[in-house]
C-alpha cells in the first residue's frame, strides 16, 4: 500500500476500524469521527445489506489504489476505470454517446470489462476486501443501466417498422384467390419459410451480446421490458398498416354485412401475414437473442404477442356467434379454412405451458367457425325451401331464387374439401333420402346435400309457376328455370357434385317441357290450317268452301297474332334456349302454313278484302316467330307501325 497517499490512507484506516468494532460501537465511531472529517459521515448505516460484511456495516468505496491492491487484480482495475467512465453520470459525453451506436470500437471492450467483472464475482479472490467486493458489484449496477438504456436505443434505432409496401405485395401475392391444390400446396410450403429480417444481422448479434450479459447478472426483468416494450409498438404499428383495428365483439356485430364482409377479407389476409410472417420473424429474433433459454425464448414471444392474436381470434368469434344468414356462408368458410390452415402454425409459434390457454382458445374459435358454417348451410337449405315471393317473375323469365342457389351450389365446388368435412354427418340425418343414391353417397355429403337442395328449388319452383295463369307461360317458366339449371351444372366442378345421370336425367324432363309447351301454345294455331271440310274440285270451291277458307285463315291470323303478341313479351334469356324454341316452332307451324297457304290462297283471289284473310306471307310468319321471347310487344306492333 506505498502507493496510497495520505488521506486515502487515513480513509482506508478508518474504515477497517469501523469493520472491527462491530455492529454496536460503529454508530458511535462514526460520530465521532465525522466531527474531525465530514467525509465521514456519508457512511450510512441504514442501507439494505446489499454486498455488506458479516456484521452488517456497508461497505465504503474505496480508492482505486486500494482496491487494486486488494483484489490484486489489474485487469480488474482496468475493467472498472472502463465502466465508470461510461457511467451517465460521470460526465456530460457519457450521458449524451451511446457505445453501440456513437463508438462501436469500444462496445468490445466494454463487453471485455463486463465479463471480467462477471469472472470475479464468480470466484473471488480469497481474502477480498468486503470494500472492493462492493466496489465490482456497484460497477456491475452502473454497467447494467449503461446495457439498459444501450439496449433500449438499438432497438429504437434499427425496429423500425417493416415497408408497409413489402407487407402489402405480400397480401397480394398471397390473397385469397383460389387456386388448385398443387399450387396451394407449392404455396403453402414456400409461406411457411417465410420470413423478416426485423433488425440487421449485425445489430441482433449486439442486441444478443447486450442481452446475454443482462440475463446472466439476473437483469431479465429490465432486458425484457426494453425489449417487448419496443417489439409490442412495431408489431402494431405493422398490424396497423396491414388494415388491423382493435375492434369488440360489439361492434363486430353492430356492422352491417356489406362492411363486415370487407373486414373479413381483411381478416384473412391479417391472420396469413401476421401468424405466417410476421409472428414468425418475431419468434426468430426472440431465438435469437434469448437462444439459450427455450422456455424464457416461448414465455417472451407469448406476452409479446398474445395481445394481437387475442384480438384477431374475438374477431373471428364475433363472426361465429353472429346473426346467421345464406350469405355469410362463404366469407364464414374462408375464415374457417384460414385458421385451420394456419393451426399448423399457431401450435409451433405458441408452445410451452405458458401458452397453453391461447393455443385452446384458437381451437375453440375454430370449431366455433365450423359450427357457423354448418348452421348457415341449414339456414341456407331454409331460405330455399320456405322463400315464398306469390308475384311471378314478369314473362315467365328465370327467376331470382334459381340465379341464386345455382350460383352459390358454385361456389360449394371452391369449398368442396371443407364441406364434405363439415357436413359429413349429415350423411348419417338424411340417409333415409338417399338409399336410392349410392352414386351421390359415394361423391360424398356434399354431392348428396347438393341433391336435396336441387329437390327443394324444383319444388318451390313449381309452386311458383302455378302464379301464371297461362298454361303455356307457365310450362315457358319452368322450362327456362330448369335450363338455366342444368346449363349450370355442366360447369365441370359442379357435374362432380351433382353427376352425370341427374344431368341426362333432367335434360329429359326439360325436353318434356319444350313438347309440353310447343304443343299447349301452338297447337290451337295449328288447328286451323286442316283441310278437313275443305273440298276442291276440278280446280274451283263453292261458296260454302270458300267462306270456310276464309273462316281458316282468319282463325288462324287471330290466333297467331294473339300468340306472338302475347310471347313477344315472354322473356327467355337463353339465345340457345331461345334459337331452339323459335326453330321448334317454326317448325311445327311454317310448313303447315306455306302448304295450306300454297293450296288454297288462290280461290281467295276473287273475295273481296282478299289481303284480310291472307294477311302474311311464309316469310313474315317466319319473321314473326324468331321475334318471340324478346320481352317486348314484339314484331306485330312494330309491323303495324311500319304500315
Amino acid at each position: 500500500m506505498e502507493d496510497i497517499n495520505g488521506d486515502d490512507r487515513v480513509m482506508a484506516t478508518a474504515h477497517h476500524i469501523i469493520r472491527t468494532l462491530g455492529s454496536d460501537n460503529a454508530s458511535d465511531m462514526l460520530r465521532i469521527l465525522s466531527t474531525f472529517d465530514d467525509r465521514f459521515s456519508r457512511f450510512s448505516l441504514s442501507l439494505p445489506n446489499n454486498g455488506s460484511d458479516e456484521e452488517g456495516i456497508p461497505a465504503v468505496p474505496l480508492p482505486s489504489a486500494v482496491c487494486s491492491a486488494e483484489t490484486g487484480d489489474a485487469a480488474l482495475e482496468k475493467a472498472l476505470d472502463l465502466i465508470h467512465t461510461w457511467d451517465f453520470g460521470s460526465s456530460e459525453s457519457a450521458r449524451q454517446t451511446f457505445i453501440w451506436t456513437d463508438d462501436p470500437d469500444e462496445a468490445g471492450p466494454y463487453l471485455s470489462a463486463i465479463d471480467s467483472i462477471q469472472v470475479f464475482l464468480e470466484n473471488p479472490p480469497s481474502g477480498v476486501d468486503p470494500s472492493a467486493l462492493d466496489r465490482v458489484q456497484n460497477a456491475l449496477q452502473l454497467a447494467m443501466l449503461r446495457l439498459e438504456e444501450e439496449l433500449r436505443n438499438l432497438m429504437e434505432k434499427y425496429g423500425e417498422s417493416i415497408d408497409p409496401d413489402l407487407l402489402q405485395e405480400m397480401a397480394y401475392n398471397n390473397g385469397d384467390e383460389k387456386r388448385d391444390s398443387s399450387e396451394l400446396e407449392q404455396e403453402e410450403k414456400s409461406f411457411q419459410s417465410l420470413t423478416i429480417d426485423l433488425f440487421p444481422e449485425e445489430i441482433v448479434t449486439d442486441i444478443y451480446e447486450i442481452a446475454t450479459r443482462m440475463v446472466s447478472f439476473g437483469y431479465q426483468t429490465e432486458c425484457t421490458q426494453v425489449f417487448m416494450c419496443n417489439r409490442k409498438t412495431v408489431l402494431e404499428e405493422n398490424l396497423q398498416r396491414l388494415g388491423f383495428e382493435r375492434l369488440t365483439i360489439e361492434d363486430v356485430q353492430r356492422m352491417p354485412w356489406d362492411f363486415l364482409e370487407s373486414e373479413i377479407f381483411k381478416w384473412t389476409r391479417i391472420m396469413k401475414l401476421t401468424i405466417g410472417v410476421l409472428f414468425r420473424s418475431e419468434k426468430q429474433l426472440c431465438e435469437s437473442v434469448f437462444k439459450k433459454d427455450t422456455s424464457f425464448v416461448d414465455a417472451t414471444f407469448y406476452e409479446l404477442a398474445k395481445g394481437p392474436m387475442t384480438q384477431l381470434l374475438n374477431f373471428g368469434e364475433a363472426v361465429a356467434i353472429g346473426r346467421r344468414a345464406p350469405e355469410k356462408l362463404f366469407k364464414i368458410l374462408d375464415m374457417y379454412e384460414s385458421l385451420r390452415d394456419l393451426s399448423p402454425s399457431i401450435e409451433g409459434l405458441f408452445v410451452g405451458e405458458t401458452s397453453a390457454s391461447l393455443r385452446a382458445e384458437a381451437n375453440t374459435i375454430l370449431v366455433r367457425l365450423g359450427d357457423a358454417a354448418r348452421g348457415t348451410f341449414a339456414e341456407f337449405e331454409n331460405a330455399v325451401q320456405h322463400e315464398t315471393s306469390r308475384n311471378p317473375v314478369p314473362g315467365g323469365a328465370v327467376h331470382p331464387l334459381t340465379r341464386y342457389v345455382m350460383n352459390y351450389i358454385r361456389f360449394f365446388t371452391d369449398y368442396a374439401d371443407t364441406l364434405n368435412h363439415l357436413l359429413k354427418d349429415r350423411t348419417v340425418d338424411q340417409s333415409g333420402s338417399f338409399n336410392s343414391r349410392s352414386e351421390a353417397a359415394s361423391r360424398g355429403p356434399l354431392s348428396m346435400v347438393t341433391l336435396s337442395l336441387l329437390e327443394l328449388l324444383e319444388k318451390n319452383l313449381d309452386v311458383k309457376s302455378k302464379l301464371y295463369k297461362d298454361p303455356a307461360l307457365t310450362l315457358l317458366f319452368l322450362m327456362n328455370n330448369l335450363h338455366y339449371i342444368v346449363q349450370k351444372s355442366k360447369d365441370v366442378e359442379v357435374r362432380k357434385l351433382i353427376g352425370d345421370e341427374w344431368i341426362k336425367r333432367h335434360s329429359g324432363k326439360l325436353h318434356q317441357y319444350h313438347t309440353d309447351y310447343r304443343r299447349t301454345a301452338w297447337t290451337k294455331v295449328l288447328s286451323f290450317l286442316r283441310d278437313d271440310g275443305i273440298s276442291v274440285s276440278g280446280g274451283s270451291v263453292s261458296g260454302t268452301t270458300r267462306n270456310l277458307l276464309k273462316e281458316r285463315f282468319k282463325n288462324f291470323n287471330m290466333a297467331f297474332e294473339e300468340n306472338v303478341k302475347a310471347q313477344s313479351s315472354w322473356i327467355v334469356s337463353d339465345s340457345q334456349l331461345c334459337a331452339e324454341l323459335q326453330i321448334s316452332i317454326t317448325e311445327m307451324i311454317l310448313p303447315a302454313y306455306r302448304n295450306f297457304l300454297g293450296r288454297f290462297q288462290n280461290h281467295l283471289d276473287v273475295v273481296k278484302n282478299r289481303e284480310r284473310y291472307v294477311k302474311y306471307t311464309p316469310e313474315e310468319v317466319e319473321e314473326h316467330i324468331n321475334a318471340l321471347f324478346e320481352g317486348s310487344s314484339g314484331s306485330m306492333n312494330r309491323r303495324r307501325a311500319q304500315e
